[in-house]
Formats: C-alpha cells, sequence, structure tokens
C-alpha cells in the first residue's frame, strides 16, 4: 500500500512540475540550478514540519528523512538562514492590496456614487499619505506611489491628484514582481491542497473546489471570457470588502493572533488532446 501511494505521489509531483519546469526552462534555469533548490527545499520543510515537541529537526532527523548525508544537511541548513527574498514581496503585495482594496471601500475615500475619490498626494485625509498610513503599514508612500504608477494602478490628473484605475494587485507580464506573485499562486493553491490532504482530526478543510468540462466548443470561449472575467472580479470584491470590515488594524503583525487570510481563483483550459485534464 505504501508502494502504492508513493508511485501516486511521484505521478502527481511530475504533472504539478510541468508548469513549474515550463517557468524555469523560460528564464534559463538549469537542471542543476533546480536540484540544488529542491535540496534546499527539502533541508527546509524537514526541519519545519517534522520536528519533536515543537523543535526545529536536528540535523541527523533531517538527514534521514531527506536522504541528504550530514555535511549536507548543515550546510544547506546554514545556507537558510539568509532571509527568503519572497517573503518580502508577499508582504508587499498584501499591503498594496490592503490599500487598493481600503481606497475603494472605505468610506472617506469614496464619492456619493461609493467610486474612489481621486487624491492629492499630501494633507489629512483624504489625500495618498493618509491612506498610505491607514493601510500600507511602515512602507513610505513614495515607495507605494512609484509601485502603482509601475503597474498602472494610479493615473496622475492634469492637477496632480492620482485616480485609481484597478482595484487589485497585479504587477506587469514577466517582470520581477509578476514572476514571483506566480510563485505565491502556486504556494498559495499548494497549501491548500496538501492541508486538505493531512490535517488532522482536529482541524477544518479549507475551500478548494472547481468546475470544468471537457466538450466545450472553443467558440465559446470569448463568452466564457467575459462571463469568468465579470463573474469572478464581482466576488473578489465582495471578498476584499469582508476582509477590510473584519481586519484588526490596530494588532501587532507579529503577534500570533493575526494571520494571513484570503480567496483565490483561476482560469483552467487544457486542449482535449491533453486527455481532458483540468
Amino acid at each position: 500500500m505504501a508502494t502504492k501511494l508513493k508511485t501516486t505521489v511521484l505521478a502527481a509531483l511530475r504533472s504539478l512540475l510541468r508548469p513549474v519546469v515550463r517557468m524555469m526552462l523560460k528564464h534559463g534555469v538549469m537542471h542543476r540550478e533546480f536540484a540544488e533548490m529542491a535540496k534546499s527545499v527539502y533541508v527546509e520543510v524537514a526541519r519545519k514540519e517534522y520536528g519533536l515537541r515543537g523543535r526545529p529537526t536536528n540535523i541527523s532527523r533531517t538527514a534521514l528523512l531527506t536522504g541528504l548525508d550530514r555535511k549536507e544537511v548543515t550546510r544547506i541548513k546554514q545556507s537558510l538562514e539568509a532571509d527568503d527574498p519572497t517573503v518580502d514581496f508577499v508582504a508587499r503585495q498584501d499591503r498594496i492590496s490592503r490599500l487598493l482594496a481600503g481606497w475603494h471601500t472605505d468610506s472617506d475615500y469614496l464619492d456619493d456614487d461609493d467610486r474612489p475619490v481621486l487624491l492629492a498626494e499630501d494633507g489629512p485625509a483624504p489625500s495618498f499619505n493618509d491612506l498610505v498610513k491607514r493601510y500600507g503599514g511602515d512602507v513610505p508612500a513614495i515607495t507605494i506611489l512609484r509601485e502603482l504608477k509601475r503597474i498602472d494602478a494610479v493615473e496622475a490628473e492634469s492637477n496632480g491628484q492620482f485616480r485609481a484605475t484597478r482595484r487589485n494587485y497585479r504587477p506587469t507580464d514577466a517582470d520581477h514582481d509578476a514572476i514571483n506573485r506566480s510563485a505565491s499562486v502556486l504556494a498559495d493553491i499548494g497549501d491548500t491542497v496538501t492541508h486538505n490532504l493531512y490535517h488532522d482530526a482536529k482541524e477544518l478543510t479549507r475551500f478548494e473546489r472547481r468546475a470544468s468540462n471537457s466538450r466545450i466548443p472553443r467558440s465559446a470561449v470569448p463568452e466564457y471570457r467575459d462571463f469568468i472575467y465579470r463573474e469572478s472580479q464581482a466576488f473578489l470584491e465582495r471578498v476584499d470588502e469582508w476582509l477590510a470590515e473584519h481586519e484588526d488594524s490596530e494588532t501587532d503583525p507579529n503577534i500570533d493572533k493575526v494571520l494571513r487570510l484570503g480567496l483565490g481563483m483561476y482560469w483552467i483550459q487544457t486542449d482535449a488532446a491533453e486527455g481532458g485534464r483540468s
């Protein structure tokens, strides 16, 4: 039974690695670099999630779990002590998402038709600097404004005020942030799927569903696109509003009582020649 499950896991791994390898080949990541990174992830997960009595897994047990020798585990452990560059990206992405959500839901920043008002950069509320103080954490206002301009989420008016043109954080295609965001999306999906597979009896499952059909004519894609973008955006905006209403703005983000909570949605499309996989 254990052997059959391991074979199934390896087949699943092969499937989920295809989009990852596609990304790596696109950017010239060689197999040797991937193999080195994979060893690092093995050690990281083994140390964090397989320790005893709440402590990190020791070197010997990590070596046993991963199949790496103790010297290699020690080397990788030391290299992991450096900060993970994706952590800052995820935190920044969340801050900008919160700020855009606030601009679209906070009554102080809405006009009589519940649309985001134009904001001057400085001054009391409503102003961009005040918006950043409310929703941007400790990131300087000029840094967030620069990023919003870069991703075309704001437009400068002739009078020097700024207009919100987008509600969600979405980097431009194929830049550094777009790649980091893609990785964080895959990680979020993977965390939910593996939680549902392996959670203990005291934990609840996390919502993960999909709807697909393998007999849709290609001519229906434009209509489907309009439907999905319209309905999905409307639903995500309601999720945004719920999160904004329940946010604990007074709590230090380093305290255990707060966590990152949200919902992701993604498009499914494969050719019939691929067996209708979805």
